[in-house]
């Protein structure tokens, strides 16, 4: 705390605040899209990755920030 007994910011903790935020963000739009895209696949491609169309439902219905 500085002397009027308000928190004190750093640049640097910021920026590192910011980044991560930016970083979360980006991995939750990618979990979405790449659900989307599991979900387009055909029986015959789910096949190919040992996946039934159970399983890609179930990962499906899961919010975008839940892994």
């Amino acid at each position: 705390m500085s002397p009027l007994g308000r928190p004190v910011f750093h640049p640097g903790s910021v920026r590192r605040v910011v980044a991560g935020l930016f970083s979360l963000f980006y991995l939750w739009q990618t979990r979405a899209s790449e659900r989307v895209h599991l979900s387009s696949l055909d029986a015959r491609a789910l096949r190919d990755i040992g996946l039934s169309a159970a399983d890609v439902e179930r990962e499906a219905r899961k919010p975008f920030w839940q892994a």
